[in-house]
């Protein structure tokens, strides 16, 4: 379960970043002046936020579905 919420958090957490940080200093330049922090900083700061977050969602999504599961298994022995 641990693992598996480890792995998934990955993809999430690099769509983040890409969507946060890298499009938007692409497509609008002359937005980002010098108040902004440096790009490697920001990125890093966003994707490890993003796979926090990720993380934290994908470990209580397969929580619910293992108690789901073994709430199941109970009924079926009743």
């Amino acid at each position: 379960m641990l693992k598996r919420a480890l792995k998934f958090a990955i993809g999430p957490s690099v769509g983040i970043t890409l969507g946060g940080v890298i499009i938007p200093r692409i497509m609008f330049p002359n937005l980002y002046n010098e108040t902004y922090p440096p790009i490697l900083l920001q990125a890093s700061l966003y994707f490890a936020i993003g796979y926090i977050a990720s993380f934290l969602v994908s470990l209580f999504i397969e929580w619910v579905n293992s108690k789901a599961e073994s709430n199941q298994k109970v009924l079926l022995h009743n």
